[in-house]
């Protein structure tokens, strides 16, 4: 499969075509067995049959509209979820909606969701929905940690792998940060002495999980234990709960306190096979703010290869686990969403001293009190995100967009040439991303479907792109990262205007939908052309109204089609 390169394609998978790394499945720490996983991309399609007409089966994984489901809905049942509380989403930025929300007992996650009590959500949902403000409901979702079950290696020249002989960048108060979402960070271990990773609080310590990824990330050159990937990086901890189940509410609460800090690169080494708004929402937050976020892929494969989330979202640098082999591990799942992966067995990395009670590894070797084997995605995603950071320091003429191009596109590859759904785009390499010429920016994002460019979400409108005056935009879209997109049009009274749509790579095809849709996957375009290959699609819109009305311009890939090409650039043209 050829790779997706600046003027290249990205092809749909053919199936899994890598061996599997069966190092030995022993450890010295075992913090969690996590439920993480993806599918492959025939299994987006499955899931996706009741949307919308209109786009490829494919996308919808990565861009749903929201839905409304309560307590004892049929859907709820099959989540795993808190038992007590309930997520409510209101319209963002109205008074209203908070007022309404506090008086049901509901506390604030962030954005436009609301945590309330399960016996309190059909009340509230219905006192919002009376006066035009509901905009989802859902359970609860827990997640868990993205540790493997018991693999162990007797080397751990994971960094070496990683950085090759990249010059290390200085790290200064301004220097990009990394923000983890992790459970709390043991500061006072001694490999963190004179490190700048700190944590929020408000937690116990009650695992090793936010200590090792965090160490793994950016333990500094201190002269205790190993290095991190960028050693004394900025790391900011927002802690996790310590007792094993991370729900959506806490999810989306740490995404946004990483957002609220100015995080370069938000670190998610955890998921869940159940999709959620709230989460789904601040990580569109985060892209907004100019972060790149990456999650680990989840560790299932030899055990279903569910889908993962936040993994599988649009804009997720998703990250698979290699061996020492440069193949897939046992158990990194695989899908069209995995964009590269990183070591992921025989990770020596910092680990709290009351979390280090088995003594030597089994293979003879003896890191001292605080240090141990690991294995998971957990430890591969903060490999990823410590080189978004260090890139954007590197090469701060790069977008956020660009960085995580160039990061995705300029890993080594492994197994067969280019794209393969174990491996993404090979293993993560600085030298690799560091020298990689980027592409064009992807202007205008996120605008993955209407609430994000109407107000509804953001609680502010994009900006118009055609407003009387021709325009253009050039850009690019990906069945699994960026499914869609949409652009504002105001047509005036009596008026017509024609957007053409001319694709430079893929297939994509062009889409018009009318002012009261609320969301493409769930309405009918008034106009739409699906010309294949590199011919131009062109729809014409006409207002034959008494005032100005906006129109949505989508630019997707149609069902209709047998998609061979995963990611599309092109430019679109109203006027």
């Amino acid at each position: 499969m050829p790779e997706l390169t600046f003027a290249g394609a990205r092809r749909h998978p053919d199936g899994r075509n890598q061996a599997r790394s069966h190092a030995a499945r022993a450890t010295t720490l075992a913090i969690v067995k996590a439920r993480i996983p993806l599918a492959a991309l025939a299994a987006l399609a499955a899931l996706a049959a009741a949307s919308s007409p209109a786009f490829a089966a494919g996308l919808r994984n990565a861009a749903e509209a929201p839905r409304v489901t309560l307590p004892s809905d049929a859907t709820a049942a099959a989540v795993e979820a808190d038992p007590d509380t309930w997520i409510v989403g209101a319209r963002a930025g109205k008074r209203d909606a908070a007022r309404i929300a506090r008086a049901h007992g509901a506390t604030h996650i962030a954005g436009g969701a609301w945590l309330a009590p399960r016996t309190e959500a059909r009340a509230l949902a219905g006192a919002l929905r009376a006066r035009g403000l509901l905009d989802y409901a859902e359970p609860n979702r827990i997640s868990e940690r993205a540790q493997a079950p018991d693999p162990l290696s007797s080397q751990a020249r994971w960094r070496d792998v990683v950085v090759g002989d990249a010059p290390v960048p200085p790290v200064t108060a301004t220097s990009p940060l990394i923000g983890l979402v992790d459970t709390i960070v043991d500061i006072s271990h001694p490999e963190l002495v004179g490190s700048n990773i700190t944590t929020l609080g408000g937690t116990t310590l009650g695992d090793a999980h936010g200590t090792a990824t965090s160490t793994v990330a950016a333990a500094p050159a201190n002269g205790v234990g190993m290095l991190g990937i960028w050693p004394g990086a900025r790391t900011l901890n927002a802690p996790l709960p310590d007792d094993q189940e991370i729900t959506c509410a806490d999810s989306a609460r740490g995404i946004a306190a990483a957002i609220k800090a100015g995080a370069a690169a938000i670190n998610m080494s955890y998921g869940s096979p159940s999709r959620c708004v709230a989460e789904e929402q601040q990580i569109q937050r985060a892209v907004k703010a100019g972060a790149v976020p990456v999650a680990a892929s989840g560790n299932e494969f030899d055990e279903g290869n569910p889908l993962e989330y936040p993994a599988s979202l649009a804009h997720v640098l998703t990250v698979g686990a290699i061996g020492p082999d440069d193949k897939p591990t046992f158990f990194s799942n695989e899908s069209a969403a995995v964009d590269l992966s990183a070591p992921g067995i025989g990770i020596l990395t910092a680990v709290p001293a009351a979390f280090d009670k088995d003594g030597p590894n089994q293979d003879g070797a003896d890191f001292g009190v605080g240090f141990s084997l690991v294995a998971g995605t957990s430890f591969s995603a903060p490999m990823v995100s410590a080189a978004v950071a260090w890139v954007r320091a590197a090469r701060p003429d790069l977008t956020p967009f660009q960085t995580a191009q160039v990061v995705r596109l300029g890993a080594r590859d492994v197994g067969k040439r280019g794209y393969e759904n174990a491996t993404g785009f090979g293993v993560l390499s600085l030298p690799g991303a560091l020298n990689r010429r980027p592409p064009g920016d992807d202007p205008l994002e996120p605008n993955d479907d209407v609430r994000y460019v109407s107000g509804r979400a953001f609680a502010e409108l994009a900006p118009a792109l055609y407003n009387g005056r021709p325009a253009s935009v050039v850009a690019s879209a990906d069945v699994a990262e960026d499914p869609i997109d949409i652009y504002r049009v105001k047509v005036r009274a009596g008026r017509k205007v024609r957007a053409s749509l001319a694709p430079s790579v893929g297939d994509p095809d062009l889409f018009v939908f009318d002012s009261k849709t609320r969301s493409v996957f769930r309405s009918r375009a008034v106009g739409r052309s699906t010309r294949n290959g590199k011919r131009t699609d062109s729809v014409t819109v006409r207002n034959r109204g008494r005032k100005t009305t906006t129109y949505y311009v989508a630019v997707g890939f149609s069902e209709r089609k047998s998609l061979k090409l995963l990611n599309a650039s092109y430019t679109l043209r109203v006027g």
